[in-house]
């Protein structure tokens, strides 16, 4: 029920590395510097995606580069989910100061054959999140989808693995902004990741993405041992590199990262 709800079943995945195992999650993080950030940022500006459509196409990309697929041109369909935040949706409206998980998911496919550049994806990515946002895709459906992912992770061993996998990779809307580097001094606090996850049902990979000070940093959850951290470094470091390679209008050649 959850791979026909979700339209799942014909979606492609990563490959998985170890199934049939009680799973747990692991976390790798992606830093860009001032300067990779405000590239990043004037080059979404500039055509016209947010932040969250370019990640979620720089991940498809990279995903499809890792399966080392046997012919060039062979196509696959993937699966993005982007969360928005319904806080001010609800009656009465929230702010960020109250505490919870208020956040939607819509999810799309799209057919990735290989030779696409990162904007031409992200443009797709922006295009079909942002029509299905306008029909309140995000507000009709949570009710069905949060019952369904529930009995999900209540009953793991009812679902097979690649129906577990709701997507390749989930975004959020829109970051969160931090300017906390006094604050986090004074407090004595090092170093923080915000982020949040549950066993069984979800993406395989989930980017949670902040810019404190003016530097994005990605948050990247998923589900061991179904990847290794292995497969997780190298799909990441692909995410980057085709980020930066795109921030500089260089996005037609995405040759491996050393």
């Amino acid at each position: 029920m959850v791979g026909y709800s979700i339209n799942g079943l014909r979606t492609s995945t990563l490959p998985f590395e170890v199934t049939g195992t009680e799973r747990s999650t692991q976390m790798l993080r992606l830093g860009f510097d001032r300067e990779e950030t405000t590239r990043l940022l004037d080059a979404c500006k500039q055509n016209g995606v947010k932040l969250c459509s370019a990640m979620a196409a720089a991940t498809l990309l990279a995903a499809r580069q890792a399966k080392q697929l046997k012919s060039d041109d062979q196509q696959e369909t993937y699966s993005i989910a982007i969360l928005i935040n319904c806080r001010k949706f609800l009656e009465p409206a929230l702010d960020d100061h109250n505490v919870g998980f208020f956040h939607s998911a819509i999810t799309n496919t799209h057919t990735v054959h290989g030779g696409e550049g990162l904007w031409e994806l992200a443009k797709r990515c922006q295009d079909s999140y942002a029509s299905a946002k306008n029909s309140k895709k995000h507000l009709t459906d949570i009710s069905d989808l949060n019952f369904l992912m529930c009995r999900a992770i209540e009953n793991p061993q009812l679902t097979t693995a690649t129906a577990l996998r709701t997507a390749v990779v989930s975004v959020f809307e829109e970051p969160v902004v931090y300017e906390l580097s006094d604050l986090q001094g004074k407090a004595g606090v090092e170093e923080f990741v915000c982020g949040a996850t549950v066993h069984g049902v979800g993406p395989s990979i989930g980017l949670f993405d902040s810019i404190r000070d003016g530097q994005l940093e990605l948050a990247c959850m998923y589900p061991c041992p179904l990847h290794s951290r292995k497969q997780m470094q190298e799909i990441m470091n692909k995410v980057k590199q085709i980020l930066h390679e795109g921030s500089i209008g260089d996005d037609e050649n995405f040759e491996d990262c050393t």
